[in-house]
């Protein structure tokens, strides 16, 4: 959500998914233009209303492939997620996989990349209420089991923020 945010924030066009018909309000109001509700394969969907110039892949590799489906020529798809919790790819003939002339790219966060991020703009833009990022739960540290417990069943609503 907070990728959708920010993506926004820059101008962009925001297509999210999930799984859950209920999130759609909680996806809009964190910057989604359209909600995608995904059944298994997003790329069928997609195919009816166009291609996408840019896709973000934070399920990983379980998703990676369909994903792929849905960028047009010249498009990238960034997967930086592995919530979908399997790190590798059964079969994966990249020649089948990536359609040509678009791009495969990965993103995972080493400190030198964090180290980059705009963290002080981004805090000064959330304080001024330019960008929006939803808060779901806050916890206490004592509670960073159930914190945990919370983010693994995706029944935050938002970002969780543990207090120290």
């Amino acid at each position: 959500m907070t990728a959708a945010a920010i993506a926004k924030s820059k101008g962009a066009f925001v297509a999210s998914t999930s799984r859950n018909s209920d999130r759609v309000d909680l996806l809009k109001k964190s910057g989604a233009d359209q909600v995608i509700i995904d059944s298994g394969a997003i790329a069928e969907k997609v195919k009816e209303d166009g291609l996408f110039d840019k896709v973000l892949e934070l399920v990983g590799t379980t998703t990676l492939k369909d994903s792929l489906k849905c960028v047009k020529q010249h498009g990238i798809v960034c997967m930086t997620g592995i919530v979908g919790n399997k790190w590798t790819l059964d079969n994966f003939a990249p020649m089948e996989a990536i359609p040509t002339a678009s791009y495969l790219t990965a993103y995972a966060g080493e400190a030198d990349d964090f180290m980059l991020t705009p963290l002080a703009e981004l805090a000064e833009q959330i304080a001024s209420g330019k960008l929006h990022v939803q808060i779901g739960k806050t916890f206490k540290l004592e509670e960073i089991v159930e914190a945990h417990r919370c983010m693994e069943e995706s029944r935050a609503g938002g970002k969780i923020v543990v207090l120290t």
